[in-house]
């Protein structure tokens, strides 16, 4: 019998079946989170499989993935006799949350400061006044959307994945419970010029003068939930 000739690497790359970067579990998983923190989805939602199996056209075994998935990240539970439930957040939960944020983000800020390029914090200086238009403009929901962009940008300015990482997971929530609940933080012009300390010494470099600033902005916001959370009781 003849010997079959060995496949050389470079036929082997040109003839490779390339793995999608992201899965169809992961792309269900984005939907279904997005939709949850934006409240399309109510708190206390009993979600079919059947319906979301037609409404993203899936089959079960993806969808009973992202399930799990969510479940971790506390935007669904599994409940015996009803299956995958939408958790109801709370102000509670959003003052613990935001206690995890001021941790994460003052240690990003100082990180940002020793790492990020310049490219990297004109992109949050641009950010920043995107955020002071709509303050002139009283946009709130604008507002609300490039401030939120501002304090990611600073955390991903740290280059610490894991960072990141627990950052987007930490911030949906309170994203959600904005979209629930109403803005946590008002548009005034305390609030602008609390963003202004810390974005302009960031801007410098002054990583000791940024964390100082950002941490007491994150602590008015803090203050003002657990306000929030005594007039609800």
């Amino acid at each position: 019998m003849p010997k079959t000739a060995k496949k050389s690497a470079a036929s082997v790359r040109e003839s490779a079946s390339l793995i999608p970067r992201s899965s169809l579990q992961e792309e269900i998983a984005t939907r279904l989170r997005n939709e949850i923190v934006e409240g399309f989805w109510d708190p206390g939602a009993r979600l079919q499989e059947r319906i979301l199996c037609e409404r993203y056209g899936v089959s079960r075994s993806p969808l009973r993935e992202t399930f799990q998935i969510l479940v971790k990240e506390g935007l669904l539970e599994l409940l015996p006799g009803r299956g995958a439930v939408v958790t109801r957040p709370t102000m509670t939960d959003a003052l613990e949350n935001i206690e995890v944020i001021i941790a994460l983000e003052s240690m990003s800020i100082v990180l940002a400061c020793e790492r990020a390029d310049d490219e990297t914090l004109e992109k949050i200086a641009a950010l920043h006044e995107k955020m002071r238009q709509c303050t002139e403009k009283n946009d709130v929901e604008n507002y609300y959307r490039y401030n939120n962009a501002v304090h990611s940008e600073i955390v991903r300015a740290s280059g610490n994945a894991a960072m990141v990482a627990a950052h987007a997971n930490v911030q949906q929530h309170i994203t959600r419970l904005q979209n629930l609940s109403g803005a946590l933080e008002a548009i005034t012009a305390e609030s602008l010029a609390e963003h202004d300390g810390f974005v302009s010494a960031l801007l410098d470099r002054n990583a000791k003068k940024a964390e100082k600033a950002l941490r007491a902005h994150l602590g008015a916001t803090a203050e003002k939930i657990r306000l929030r959370i005594l007039q609800s009781e």
